[in-house]
């Protein structure tokens, strides 16, 4: 169960100097609806690994989600806002759309590190990594589901520490499920290892027996 414990023993593992050189300095303005803003922070949810934002402008599918997003952006900074961008993102860009409904909206951030410590919460079930990808169609139903869980957790966690704060939790959740997709990702690549190595001694074994025939 995530307590107390859990959230200062994960949490005190996040890059806390990534966000606050990346997307403190911009998530007032995105809020906003200013567009450079949106981009920064949008790029700061894709790291790459030298640990910097990814420029969008050089990968064509994610420019052309976020190029999208903003030629509609005056819709969803009207009353409807929300609304309008799951409409309008309900068979595409999930993670993107969900991140910038954390933005406009100030809801959870939610992706497959923070769905899958969700869901080890909730059932003990540890998902594996590409059951825990947010896919269309069915994110924003899921997203919901992660949402009123957050805010349960929250209000529980408060009252065990009350310093305890949303974006300790975000960080907490992160930094677990990334450590849980590592491990995945080392117990598969030894996995194909060993059975390439098998396939070696088998192959060896059956070359052995036919020149004994």
């Amino acid at each position: 169960m995530i307590n107390k414990d859990f959230i200062r023993k994960w949490s005190s593992g996040y890059q806390v100097q990534y966000d606050e050189s990346h997307y403190d300095p911009y998530i007032v303005k995105a809020r906003n609806g200013d567009k450079e803003a949106l981009r920064k922070v949008t790029e700061w949810k894709n790291p790459r690994k030298d640990g910097s934002p990814m420029d969008f402008s050089r990968h064509q599918k994610k420019e052309s989600s976020f190029q999208y997003f903003i030629n509609r952006l005056s819709k969803y900074l009207g009353e409807k806002g929300e609304n309008e961008l799951r409409h309008d993102f309900k068979n595409r860009a999930p993670i993107w759309s969900i991140f910038w409904h954390h933005v406009l909206f100030q809801t959870p951030i939610f992706d497959r590190y923070t769905h899958m410590a969700y869901y080890w919460d909730e059932t003990g079930i540890i998902l594996n990594v590409s059951v825990a990808k947010i896919k269309t169609p069915n994110h924003w139903q899921i997203y919901n589901q992660y949402r009123a869980w957050f805010e349960k957790t929250l209000k529980r966690l408060k009252e065990e520490d009350n310093s305890i704060s949303e974006r300790q939790l975000d960080r907490a959740l992160f930094c677990w499920g990334e450590a849980e997709v590592k491990k995945q990702n080392q117990k598969n690549k030894s996995e194909i290892c060993n059975n390439a190595l098998q396939r070696i001694l088998n192959s060896g074994e059956n070359h052995a027996a036919i020149k004994n025939r």
